[in-house]
């Protein structure tokens, strides 16, 4: 949407622009043109962009490219993500795609997360001088949704590793399954070509494979055991799902504080069955060296 540059308002008390990277700013656009539009709110106040603004002014442009929304709005969507997310016992493909739409969100609250390590002109990218506020320096994004989430960062980078590089195809037609494949099995599966990723995927669909290492093997010479997983990949695929379990009750816990005393000590005892069964299982580990 373009927006009539004196249309726009800038809040009182907010950081002065660099005129150094204004500069730099306005011979990036004049080359390449705006590459990412400013962010105002409903009564055209700026959110995020007064360094592309000015630049666009230095150039003397009437208007410029505006995203138009509202902080309030993109908080509330935030919330509504998280509690989701806790809450809702999702796929890890719908979790994924939350948490693509979660940072887009909050790179959008906080463009100064922004990693401004991306190919062209750097100078041209949403800029940390672009804060919405003066308040104290944002955590990243993968940071911010571990917290929220309870979960770690590793947790939240492979989610959106998946969001970034699962074909739509292929998750298309992971959605139809009622019980889809363990995050690490969707990890090998995002890294194949896109062309065989929906063939992959399709394949799990109609349970011809339970490994992405078996779609691999396809083609090859035959074995008696071709199509069977050994027993340590079983091993491996069952222990990635309780851990994955294990990473949502962990969640639960977090967004769950008011249980009662009796409900904590039912958890307690619940969560020393899950060690007990944990050491039981080191314990025959160890027996086999």
């Amino acid at each position: 949407m373009r927006i009539p540059i004196s249309e726009i308002k800038i809040n009182p008390g907010r950081r002065e622009a660099d005129p150094t990277h204004v500069d730099e700013l306005s011979k990036s656009i004049a080359d390449v043109g705006l590459l990412n539009p400013i962010t105002v709110d409903s009564s055209h106040t700026l959110i995020a962009g007064l360094h592309r603004l000015e630049a666009a002014k230095l150039l003397d442009w009437a208007k410029i490219e505006c995203t138009v929304c509202s902080i309030d709005s993109i908080r509330a969507e935030l919330a509504e993500i998280d509690e989701n997310v806790i809450r809702r016992s999702l796929t890890n493909t719908e979790v994924s795609s939350l948490l693509a739409r979660r940072k887009k969100l909050y790179e959008t609250l906080h463009p100064e997360t922004i990693a401004r390590n991306r190919p062209g002109h750097v100078s041209n990218h949403q800029s940390s001088r672009d804060n919405v506020s003066c308040e104290p320096k944002a955590k990243s994004f993968v940071e911010d949704t571990a917290e929220k989430l309870g979960v770690s960062t590793r947790t939240v980078e492979r989610h959106l590793y998946l969001a970034e590089h699962l074909t739509p195809k292929a998750s298309e037609i992971l959605k139809k399954m009622d019980k889809q494949p363990p995050r690490s099995e969707l990890m090998k599966l995002a890294r194949l070509e896109p062309d065989r990723q929906a063939e992959c995927a399709a394949q799990f669909l109609s349970s011809e494979i339970k490994s992405v290492n078996t779609y691999l093997k396809q083609g090859e010479p035959e074995t008696a055991e071709a199509d069977t997983p050994s027993s340590f990949d079983s091993f491996m695929e069952s222990s990635s799902l309780i851990l994955n379990e294990y990473e949502r009750l962990s969640s639960l816990l977090a967004a769950s504080p008011d249980f009662t005393d009796e409900q904590t000590e039912t958890a307690r005892i619940q969560a020393n069955k899950l060690r007990e069964a944990a050491d039981r299982l080191t314990a025959q580990l160890e027996g086999r060296r």
